[in-house]
């Protein structure tokens, strides 16, 4: 099938996981899969969720349209810009500015 699979592992509970760097792979499996043994396995695709994370007591310079620049230019991370995507800025009792981002998902898993 030539698809690129990251894990494969055997969970407690009988089920397998499979994780593939591109969701593509995972389509191409999933069909696989579903043509050869549909009778006897059943595939279910994960779906990703967007983790989300806070940044506590941001200055006010920073506002949504360049916190993914800020976020990128100070850390070392292997982030692009497409990965973050600011939320929204919220403000606490005490004045304190606070960023929510949302970061992207790398791998795709398939559990069977």
């Amino acid at each position: 099938m030539k698809i690129g699979i990251r894990t494969f592992k055997c969970l407690k509970d009988g089920k397998v996981l499979i994780e593939a760097d591109t969701k593509v792979d995972i389509e191409i499996l999933n069909t696989k899969i579903i043509d050869k043994c549909g009778d006897r396995l059943e595939a279910n695709v994960q779906k990703r969720r967007n983790p989300k994370i806070i940044i506590y007591n941001i200055p006010e310079e920073v506002t949504l349209e360049n916190a993914e620049e800020i976020i990128c230019a100070q850390n070392e991370l292997a982030l692009n810009k497409e990965d973050i995507t600011p939320k929204f800025i919220f403000e606490t009792k005490r004045k304190a500015r606070n960023l929510v981002i949302e970061l992207a998902p790398k791998p795709h898993r398939i559990m069977l």
